[in-house]
């Protein structure tokens, strides 16, 4: 091999060592554990996002599994229960009946974006510690945190 092919092999051997040595290695994200009814049960959460609001102020809501196929909590100022579905890959609340206090709230305020989020609601997912609800094409309608 004369010296011109040494440094072509040479030179074709340091660029193949550069390359691979730029090439980033992709982990796949862990998934997130599935939401199932026996996950849910006897678990209480309380509202730090909802859809259309920019901030959800106090008294937050909250959402409760009393059992796997039955939720209540507040929207903040009015109780309420309902039945929920959870199938593989769904999930889904309502209809929300009220409970106790009758408090008017304005269409629009956050006890009525909080009430239609949960019944919009068609999936679940939990990611780290929250609780996301989405509708049927995955947008996010309101996170949880849990509720000690």
């Amino acid at each position: 091999m004369n010296v011109k092919n040494m440094g072509m092999v040479l030179c074709a051997t340091l660029m193949t060592i550069a390359l691979g040595a730029c090439a980033v290695v992709h982990k796949k994200k862990p998934e997130a554990p599935p939401v199932t009814s026996a996950l849910l049960a006897g678990t209480q959460w309380t509202a730090f996002a909802v859809d259309g609001l920019a901030e959800v102020v106090s008294p937050k809501p909250k959402l409760r599994w009393d059992l796997s196929e039955r939720v209540s909590g507040t929207g903040g100022c009015n109780a309420f229960g309902g039945p929920s579905v959870i199938g593989p890959d769904s999930l889904r609340i309502g209809p929300l009946v009220p409970v106790g206090k009758m408090c008017i709230t304005l269409p629009g305020a956050q006890e009525d974006l909080f009430f239609t989020a949960l019944e919009r609601t068609r999936k679940a997912r939990l990611e780290r510690d929250q609780l996301v609800l989405m509708d049927a094409t995955g947008n996010q309608l309101a996170r949880f945190l849990p509720t000690q």
